[in-house]
């Protein structure tokens, strides 16, 4: 089996910590995703108020990004992944997979002994569980409840 190093170099891409430089262009893509029910998460809902995820390079552009959340538990979670929406390479769902492949390991050499990572992308669902490890795969009436967002709600009204 290849190395994460090894499928990142076949990709031709390169993963590392977000900067604060790296911000302005995620905050866009959210942006052109908002019209498909995805909201711009505030820097100070992302771990380390913005930069404790990552992002994916490829021939010197952004490409992808997650962020890490750690817990008060030996549990983390990944979120708000995210893809440039102008890149469709056919490369794009092994760049998100080497992008939670990287982000579950950094969890694991963080202490974690279970991460969780949600998404509605049935293709990376699939491509997931077929090349990268087995999923436990919620079924289909587990759902997750949007319940507070200061922003938005009427309980501060």
């Amino acid at each position: 089996m290849n190395t994460l190093k090894e499928l990142n170099d076949k990709l031709g891409i390169n993963i590392r910590t977000i900067t604060i430089e790296d911000y302005p262009e995620l905050t866009k893509w959210w942006k052109l995703y908002e019209g498909k029910g995805v909201k711009v998460p505030k820097s100070s809902m992302l771990p380390k108020n913005g930069l404790g995820g990552f992002v994916v390079e490829k021939n010197g552009s952004l490409i992808a990004s997650a962020f890490l959340y750690f817990t008060n538990s030996t549990m983390g979670y990944i979120d708000f992944l995210i893809a440039d929406p102008k890149y469709r390479e056919e490369d794009r769902q092994d760049v998100l997979v080497q992008l939670a492949a990287h982000a579950c390991g950094v969890a694991i050499k963080g202490g974690c002994e279970q991460v969780w990572a949600m998404t509605t992308n049935e293709k990376l669902i699939k491509m997931v569980s077929q090349k990268f490890m087995p999923l436990e795969v919620l079924p289909d009436t587990y759902k997750v409840l949007y319940v507070y967002d200061k922003r938005t709600s009427k309980l501060n009204n």
